[in-house]
């Protein structure tokens, strides 16, 4: 009971520190699916730290749809992700081991693309995705209302765009493409199809074919 009382009162606290944000995305009464797990599972990277903050990588590329507005968001395999995005007065409502962590990803991702003049489309999806995998109103709208009150100087920045793999945490790789201009990598009116489009194994970032050369052949006798 003091648990609940006591989050209860942090949780107005920070909504009174954040303001309630006026311009934001009407609430969702009630989720709209709550996946048992997260596909891919974020990596952590083991003493690997960002201004104090646990950093994280993909193992699989992460594709979402926003059903508001048909927008198809997929985050890339190996990106590295830290939740940075949402200001420290609301990340008490990330919790790494819960369903707030798939959106923050999605955030992270489309901040670090930095699309101009969209940073308050990324936060309503932002806030559309926490409340389509069960994350409660009053957490999802002091996320909310943290993007959008501080989110603006970590939004576009170029050391943001990280590329880790997993196995070598160390390295820092080159990007497997140059920067997006948008993150929004198609749309899907209500999103149609998505699942079962992602359920055949589509990819929007198709690998680079591995191009083998072939051995030359030794000339005869040394001749040729």
């Amino acid at each position: 009971m003091l648990k609940t009382s006591l989050k209860a009162f942090v949780c107005v606290s920070v909504l009174a520190l954040t303001g309630c944000a006026t311009d934001g995305p009407a609430p969702i009464q009630q989720p709209v699916v709550i996946p048992s797990s997260l596909t891919p599972q974020p990596v952590l990277m083991f003493d690997v730290q960002k201004e104090g903050r646990k950093l994280y990588t993909l193992n699989d590329e992460f594709p979402y749809c926003d059903r508001t507005t048909g927008k198809v968001i997929v985050v890339p395999k190996w990106f590295q992700t830290d939740f940075a995005s949402v200001p420290w007065y609301g990340q008490m409502a990330v919790n790494t081991n819960g369903p707030t962590i798939r959106a923050a990803i999605i955030h992270d991702w489309l901040y670090a693309i930095g699309e101009t003049g969209k940073r308050k489309d990324a936060d309503d999806i932002f806030y559309y995705a926490m409340r389509k995998w069960g994350v409660s109103e009053i957490e999802a709208r002091i996320a909310y209302n943290a993007v959008r009150q501080g989110g603006e100087r970590g939004y576009g920045l170029a050391s943001d765009w990280v590329f880790i793999n997993p196995a070598q945490p160390t390295v820092r790789l080159a990007a497997p493409f140059a920067k997006p201009k948008t993150g929004v990598v198609m749309v899907l009116p209500q999103c149609k199809g998505f699942e079962e489009m992602v359920a055949r194994g589509w990819k929007a970032y198709a690998p680079k074919p591995v191009i083998v050369e072939q051995p030359k052949k030794k000339p005869l006798f040394g001749i040729g």
